[in-house]
């Protein structure tokens, strides 16, 4: 059944958690509340951040448009992509603790059979994986296959992330979702955060919308994935942008390095997009700073963020529909006044 974007506007703002009387902040909303309209996405979570702390968080909508409940701050989201930046931040306090090394190839860490059969495999490491250079493809198809030789260029690719995910698990003797509870969620009271759907999400959750209007079932992921299984909300994942930030400098500087261009994302072609990638998160070159973004898209949930890494400000969203991203620039314009090359590239 086809359930078109029939949500007033007048509806979004009277269940808008955070709506207040603030003339700036009611702008915003209502900017956002338009979009939304225009671009029939029946729920938005959103998240700002100025100065390297939370400013605002905003849930507009319906989490369900059968049922017409509304969005809240707590609502879980499929963060899709937006994983891979969190598992990145694990892998680099791994490498802190050297218990892994990003420059060693990965088989001398762990045999992985599906792609062992190809001698290229003895050549990739972490640093590959992370900065999307392994070669591999997103998702195989049926194989897994290399389709560049390793260290070769950009080519954005899940199946490398589940494969240092592997790796760690290995090493560690823990499951990704374990790994993750511990070193990042339970540290930075992530309470509505997770690799896998837990039950405690079942109160509170979204499910998502096909651009036609129609549903999507909820899938109820059991099994953790490194690149793309991260159920989280807006807020939370601000908490674990905030603490990017006071990375940026002192003992670890997890930031400095994540943020380093590693390769353009386009092979010998550095002018017309101004984007690259860093270790586990895209960088999008400005007269304003760089920032790091990532974007997520699976199918029905899109979301999005960028952060500004010197001046501490940025944005992360999430939508419960196929057309979350066709808006991006608009959103992010709201909060952030600087370019946004990555949206271009994307071309959404």
């Amino acid at each position: 059944m086809n359930h078109s974007f029939q949500i007033p506007i007048l509806f979004l703002i009277l269940f808008c958690k955070t709506f207040n009387s603030n003339a700036q902040e009611e702008n915003r909303t209502k900017e956002l509340i338009e979009i939304m309209s225009k671009n029939s996405i029946p729920g938005l979570s959103i998240t700002s951040i100025e100065n390297g702390e939370i400013s605002e968080s905003l849930a507009l909508g319906v989490k369900s448009q059968e049922t017409g409940e509304v969005l809240g701050d707590e609502t879980v989201f499929s963060a899709a992509s937006l994983s891979k930046p969190v598992f990145a931040y694990l892998v680099m306090q791994m490498v802190e603790e050297e218990v892994l090394d990003l420059n060693q190839p990965l088989v001398t860490y762990f045999d992985y059979p599906d792609v062992n059969a190809d001698k290229r495999h003895l050549k990739v490491t972490a640093k590959m994986i992370l900065s999307h250079t392994s070669g591999l493809p997103n998702w195989r198809k049926k194989k897994l296959k290399f389709i560049y030789d390793p260290g070769d260029r950009y080519s954005y690719s899940g199946e490398g992330f589940v494969w240092l995910q592997k790796v760690i698990e290995h090493l560690k003797g823990e499951s990704l979702e374990e790994l993750a509870q511990r070193y990042i969620f339970t540290p930075l009271k992530m309470s509505r955060s997770s690799y896998i759907f837990l039950e405690g999400f079942e109160d509170d959750f979204s499910v998502s919308y096909k651009s036609n209007g129609d549903l999507n079932p909820k899938a109820k992921i059991q099994k953790p994935n490194a690149a793309a299984s991260l159920q989280t909300t807006s807020t939370d994942y601000a908490k674990f942008l905030v603490e990017l930030l006071k990375n940026k400098n002192g003992n670890t500087g997890y930031l400095d390095q994540m943020s380093m261009t590693v390769a353009p994302v386009e092979k010998n072609q550095e002018t017309d997009y101004p984007v690259f990638w860093g270790l586990g998160v895209g960088i999008q070159k400005t007269p304003d700073g760089n920032q790091i973004f990532q974007w997520g898209d699976n199918y029905t949930f899109k979301g999005f963020f960028t952060l500004n890494i010197k001046t501490g400000n940025g944005v992360v969203y999430f939508s419960n529909s196929e057309n979350g991203l066709a808006p991006l620039k608009e959103i992010v314009s709201i909060y952030l006044k600087d370019p946004q090359p990555a949206a271009d590239w994307l071309n959404y």
